[in-house]
Formats: structure tokens, C-alpha cells, sequence
């Protein structure tokens, strides 16, 4: 009796390691499912909200299309005195706009588009940018208000000079980000990390990030619920201008994104 006891465990380990392992396989593919389908949620998502316009069906004219929707966006903007932020992806340009003119604008070093944002429909990218986005979120590494550093005069050329000289703003890593009601994720950062304070907040700034995906994956998996897709636009610039730009957003910042 002992021998056949011993035959039967040894014989139901093998059977509980494949469906261990059947169970570990049927939960990845149901994850990279998840994973695959999660744009187009959000695309079902985005398009519930929206109302069905008619565009051009002509490849040619969708240049022209963009442009115009870019130009509604412009003027869709609050005509009050409020600075409103700019992406303009052909002209490789992060901007400032206030009361219909541009009175800022730095060069991007790099710009990335989500895949999702790049291959959406003309109609639904139409409808998604010729108004102007609104910013749910709004995180950086820098603090809203300048930290000023002043050392006391000793003397009284020096007085004269701390008065008439600018003040300067302690250098700190830039690295923004911002996200719109509808879940656009705009990450901003500096073009260049030659400290290792820099290094150091460059690294921290992608890994939360990454942590952030990775923890909503897992959840949406355990709760078996639509994994939360969040696409993004990455960009660059110098630090200083990124430091400017954020530091004259107002709390209810407004985004007009233009691409082709």
C-alpha cells in the first residue's frame, strides 16, 4: 500500500507542475491581450465623447486639414489674460501664448509622438485637437516659485550691486510632466544631464514612470478590468527655457497640440 501511495504522489507532482505552468501561461497571454487591446480601448474611450464630423477623405488635403484644426485650436483659447502652452511638432517648437500672439518659444531637441496619437483617424484627430486640451495634472521637479539665493552685502558697493543686478535662480533638474483630461501624458524634459544631480533626477524621473505602467498593469490583471492606456508625447529642450515656460503656466493650464 505504501509503494502505491508513492507511486500516486509521484505521479500527480508532474500533473501539478503543468497545470502550475498552464495557469502561469494562460495569465501572460491574457495579460499581453490586455496589454495589445489597451489604444484601442482608449480610442473607444475618446470616441464616446465625440461627436462624428465630416472630413476630407483625401490624403493631399490632410496637411491642410491639420493646419486649420491648429489654427481653430488658437483661437478656441480663453481670450482673457492667461499664458497657455504650445506644441507645434513641425516647427519643433514649445511655446508661451497669450492674448493671440506667441511671446515665448524654445527649439525641442527631441520630440516623440505616442504610436496611438500617430496613426489616429484624420476625423478623430480633428475632433481631439482643434480645441485646446485641458491640463488635469501638472507634477515637475521644479517648484512653481523661483528659489532665489542672496548672500549679504558686506560693503556698500555691494549693496548697490545686489539691488541693480538680477536675481539668480538656484539650477535645479527640469523634468515636467503633464496630463490632460482626456490622458494625454506630456512629458518634459531637459535635453542635456551633465551632473549627477542630473543623472540622478533623469533616472528617477523614467523609473517612476515605469513603476506607474507596471503597477496599473498588474491591478487592471488582478481585478481582470481594461488595462489604462496612456499615451504620451515626449519632448526636450534646455533646461533654463523649460524652467520659464513652466514657472508662467497658470494652475488651469490650457495645451494646443499641433502634428502632421
Amino acid at each position: 500500500m505504501e509503494e502505491q501511495e508513492k507511486g500516486l504522489n509521484k505521479g500527480r507532482k508532474p500533473i501539478l507542475l503543468y497545470f502550475a505552468l498552464a495557469m502561469i501561461l494562460i495569465v501572460i497571454i491574457f495579460g499581453l491581450v490586455k496589454y495589445a487591446m489597451a489604444p484601442v480601448h482608449k480610442l473607444a474611450e475618446w470616441k464616446q465623447t465625440q461627436e462624428t464630423i465630416a472630413v476630407y477623405d483625401d490624403a493631399k488635403l490632410d496637411s491642410i486639414q491639420r493646419l486649420i484644426t491648429f489654427r481653430n485650436a488658437l483661437l478656441s483659447l480663453p481670450k482673457k489674460d492667461s499664458i497657455h502652452l504650445i506644441v507645434n511638432v513641425p516647427d519643433s517648437t514649445l511655446g508661451l501664448f497669450i492674448n493671440g500672439v506667441l511671446i515665448y518659444n524654445v527649439k525641442m531637441t527631441r520630440m516623440k509622438l505616442d504610436p496611438m496619437l500617430r496613426k489616429l483617424p484624420q476625423s478623430m484627430y480633428i475632433q481631439t485637437f482643434s480645441k485646446p486640451l485641458s491640463v488635469a495634472v501638472s507634477e515637475a521637479s521644479i517648484v512653481k516659485e523661483p528659489i532665489i539665493e542672496k548672500v549679504a552685502p558686506k560693503t556698500p558697493e555691494e549693496l548697490t550691486a545686489s539691488v541693480t543686478s538680477p536675481d539668480t535662480l538656484v539650477h535645479q533638474p527640469v523634468f515636467i510632466r503633464l496630463i490632460t483630461d482626456n490622458g494625454i501624458h506630456f512629458l518634459i524634459t531637459q535635453n542635456e544631464n551633465l551632473t549627477s544631480v542630473d543623472k540622478k533626477a533623469n533616472r528617477s524621473f523614467w523609473s517612476d514612470r515605469r513603476m506607474e505602467r507596471a503597477k496599473s498593469f498588474f491591478t487592471a490583471m488582478v481585478k481582470f478590468q481594461p488595462y489604462e492606456y496612456q499615451p504620451s508625447i515626449i519632448l526636450e529642450a534646455n533646461d533654463k527655457a523649460l524652467t520659464a515656460i513652466y514657472r508662467a503656466l497658470p494652475e488651469q493650464t490650457k495645451v494646443v497640440v499641433y502634428y502632421e
